[in-house]
């Protein structure tokens, strides 16, 4: 009750104020009204930290907007976009939605802002597109928010194509991450040649961990990832139980990076081809994969080259591989002797000769059909399809 009156008494005070205006302000306020009914027009701007940098469209109300069912509407939504966003459709794009059975969309090197990006969610919800392509689209930010919002839902997609986009660790891997926590239907995620980096792994690998049936090929090259970055797979590589490739090559791992992630290695029973090409790995290195071979019988393939691995690797590796009878492909750059002895020139030469022999020998005891499909499989993603360059 004093609430009101108090209510009420404010209320008067405020009266009295508007009346005591001078006759001044009446006719200062007279005259702007004035001025506005004469149309004139002000314009302010807010704070830069309140400036919104992006735009919704208006949401129709027809049920059937969001729902392109056939070829002829996912075009058209197309089209009907790039007009609203002023831009021109693009040729290559209109020539793929225009096929009679459309299970693969290549986007590459077609930049995806905001308007095709947003048409391209729209077309996910209902498709039946199992391959795409969005290599080098600029696609860092509101686009792959926006691709990600549709993947997220989508049961049909199995391989996405995202290198050369420049994706950062921060935004851009968080929403990754969430594609993997959601979307166990996803069987390969290319993210080569971007920046990933230490942080946005630990971002993928929380995703990582909800994959139980879906993720399968994992390449990773190129992306900025440090020893550092082994430590959130450490975590990880345990839990996996569908994740078979995986590419960390041209990474700055060096042998602390293959420390980390050797137990983890040892203990995963998923991973059948590792990439670790030119990251920064010596003869310390070597030997603790070789250590990892000789734990770990799911291994098919491992690939080395382009890294420093000379006598005290290979020693090491030739003597694991007395032991692991799953490897058929382990991929070394041939190293001219470095010795001046020449028992140890020899024994350089030798040791690469037994490796090339327990690899076609674990080969030919695996079976000429998986032999097959293993080839298939590296061919399929980029990787390597010889058995030993020793």
């Amino acid at each position: 009750m004093e609430m009101l009156n108090l209510n009420r008494e404010m209320t008067r005070c405020s009266d009295k104020e508007n009346e005591g205006l001078s006759d001044d302000g009446a006719e200062k306020s007279n005259e702007n009204q004035k001025k506005r009914s004469k149309g004139e027009k002000r314009v302010s701007f807010p704070p830069d930290e309140h400036i919104v940098s992006g735009f919704a469209e208006q949401r129709s109300t027809d049920p059937k907007a969001d729902s392109c069912l056939t070829l002829t509407e996912i075009m058209a939504a197309y089209q009907r976009n790039c007009s609203i966003h002023q831009v021109e459709p693009k040729p290559h794009i209109l020539q793929q939605l225009q096929s009679v059975s459309l299970s693969r969309l290549d986007l590459c090197n077609v930049p995806i802002v905001a308007g095709p990006a947003q048409c391209i969610s729209k077309a996910l919800s209902s498709s039946r597109l199992t391959v795409l392509n969005l290599c080098n689209a600029q696609l860092s930010g509101v686009p792959l928010y926006t691709l990600v919002g549709a993947l997220k839902t989508n049961r049909t997609l199995h391989e996405l194509h995202l290198a050369n986009n420049l994706l950062n660790s921060y935004q851009d891997a968080l929403q990754l991450g969430d594609l993997l926590r959601y979307n166990n239907t996803l069987q390969t995620l290319e993210l080569s040649n971007n920046v990933v980096a230490d942080a946005g792994l630990e971002e993928l690998c929380d995703g990582l961990k909800w994959q139980t049936t879906g993720l399968q090929v994992l390449l990773l090259r190129n992306n900025q990832i440090t020893a550092k970055g082994m430590e959130h797979l450490a975590r990880t590589l345990p839990v996996l139980k569908v994740l078979q490739v995986l590419d960390l090559g041209e990474n700055l791992l060096g042998n602390e990076g293959i420390h980390v992630i050797r137990e983890s290695l040892m203990v995963n029973c998923s991973v059948q081809q590792l990439s670790l090409t030119q990251a920064n790995i010596t003869c310390e290195g070597a030997v603790a994969l070789a250590e990892f071979l000789v734990e770990n019988h799911q291994i098919k393939r491992l690939d080395l080259r382009m890294n420093d691995v000379r006598l005290g690797g290979l020693m090491a590796l030739s003597v694991a591989l007395k032991i692991n009878n799953s490897l058929v492909h382990l991929d070394l750059d041939f190293i001219p002797s470095q010795e001046q002895d020449e028992f140890l020139s020899d024994t350089q030469t030798r040791l690469q000769a037994e490796i090339t022999q327990r690899c076609l020998i674990n080969a030919r005891l695996r079976g000429p059909a998986e032999e097959t499909s293993e080839t298939s499989t590296a061919d399929a993603h980029g990787l390597p399809d010889n058995t030993t360059a020793a």
